[in-house]
């Protein structure tokens, strides 16, 4: 190769993450823009890590927090979808072996991926009022923030020789979700640099 989000990184994933992070200056507000993605990846020994944050339109199409069936089921499916990448995009290269996904849709739900459990055990003992507080409180908060909902995927792959990474490429349908462009960023022990995919050149060289 050449020269945060709303998760809890797992100690062998924080360092490259956060070296990562500090260099490309990304900070947890996403990329915003409709039609527009952000992939970060970190290389380091034979790890791959990489951040994906996509607007939530461009994802189950709506940005305001969840409150029907039809749209737990759109973040349902969503879900499934986000945690099969081989579905989204393909690395060439390093013999990379996918180990790990986090999923966290807490910008559209309210609740982040790893305390979605313990949330729904404090609210059993919420009282109506404490509910009905709850609820006005939450889509006061998506009221502001309606347009600047992202769903934030992380990745983690366990690599042969993650030096040998040569490509990432979306397809074999373009670039997913119906996005126009994807800004991504990399960083390795060789080196760090920056790219934009979009569905004329659906890919990236390392």
């Amino acid at each position: 190769m050449n020269a945060a989000n709303g998760f809890s990184l797992k100690p062998q994933y924080a360092l490259g993450l956060s070296a990562l992070l500090l260099c490309s200056g990304v900070t947890q507000a996403g990329p915003h823009v409709h039609g527009a993605a952000e992939l970060m990846l970190a290389a380091e020994g034979n790890r791959i890590e990489i951040i994906l944050n996509v607007p939530a339109m461009s994802v189950v199409g709506f940005e305001s927090q969840v409150v029907s069936k039809e749209q737990q089921q759109a973040v349902s499916d969503a879900d499934a979808l986000l945690r099969k990448p081989d579905q989204l995009f393909s690395l060439r290269g390093g013999q990379c072996v996918l180990e790990d996904t986090q999923v966290d849709f807490s910008a559209i739900t309210g609740v982040s991926v790893d305390t979605e459990e313990e949330h729904h055990t404090e609210e059993e003992h919420h009282t109506d009022d404490e509910h009905a507080a709850y609820e006005h409180s939450t889509h006061e908060e998506a009221a502001v923030d309606e347009d600047h909902s992202d769903i934030s995927v992380q990745y983690h792959f366990n690599c042969e020789n993650s030096a040998a990474l040569e490509q990432l490429r979306f397809g074999p349908d373009g670039l997913p979700f119906e996005l126009e462009q994807i800004k991504v960023m990399w960083v390795s022990d060789s080196g760090q640099g920056g790219a934009e995919v979009s569905l004329k050149r659906p890919f990236v060289d390392f």
